[in-house]
């Protein structure tokens, strides 16, 4: 179910649970997510984008080989004579091997990893079914069609590395790699940048149908945005930025 700003006399009767603003922009694409960021202030909207940057690694760049290959998921094995691809490289229906090495940063963007996990998960497309094999360092980890996200570090540290290797099978027609994904769960001993990011799209969102002093509340919303320390988080300085992120959450909770 989508939400929309139609729904507000709906929404109102759960006003005042915690879940509030979190649970409307569960409902929306992405789309729709980039809609509502466009209607911010453009200092709003920085500190959206730079809070959506902390959840993933990026996609990246992969070694391919096309057809078959005697264990291709050795960490030992030479890859470099490998073709260099990245997300929407198209291939045969033959089997292909995808290769990469991931290191955790030591930070991302400015944000400290340590003790998060993150999740892996590889999309890719084919006229009909194509089962995948996933390994890491050398260790098959799944195997079958349209696999589920798999953890890939459950407590990361920087400078981890893995070596995630997938095969894709034999289809009846071209193979499309589409994204490889590596989400991060954030550490619980730290305040949640991401769930802060959707608190703040909830309440661009709901405020314009809710709110009895619109002006008055999006003034609240402006400045528990504002909150947020980028400066912090350029300078990788953890605790300066948690704190901001506490700060915010508290002056967001009026609004609830």
């Amino acid at each position: 179910m989508k939400t929309g700003l139609g729904r507000g006399v709906a929404w109102g009767t759960i006003c005042a649970t915690a879940l509030f603003f979190s649970s409307a922009v569960h409902a929306q694409d992405a789309q729709e997510v980039a809609q509502i960021t466009k209607s911010m202030p453009s200092g709003a909207q920085e500190v959206v984008q730079r809070l959506g940057e902390l959840d993933h690694l990026p996609a990246g760049e992969w070694r391919f080989h096309a057809g078959d290959v005697a264990h291709g998921e050795s960490t030992d094995l030479d890859d470099s004579s490998w073709q260099t691809v990245k997300p929407g490289f198209e291939s045969s229906g033959e089997a292909a091997w995808f290769r990469r090495w991931v290191e955790v940063p030591k930070t991302l963007h400015g944000y400290d990893l340590t003790d998060t996990r993150i999740w892996f998960r590889f999309a890719a497309e084919a006229n009909g079914p194509m089962p995948q094999i996933i390994y890491f360092n050398g260790s098959r980890v799944a195997l079958g069609d349209d696999l589920e996200p798999i953890v890939l570090l459950d407590h990361a540290k920087p400078g981890q590395k893995v070596l995630v290797a997938v095969k894709l099978l034999q289809t009846v027609d071209q193979k499309r790699f589409h994204n490889a994904q590596f989400k991060i769960d954030f550490s619980e001993s730290r305040p949640n940048p991401d769930d802060l990011r959707k608190e703040f799209l909830s309440a661009a969102l709901l405020v314009p149908s809710l709110s009895k002093n619109q002006q008055g509340d999006e003034a609240t919303l402006e400045k528990s945005i504002q909150s947020v320390d980028l400066k912090a988080l350029d300078g990788a300085d953890q605790s300066k930025f948690d704190a901001s992120l506490k700060q915010s959450q508290s002056q967001l909770e009026s609004l609830k």
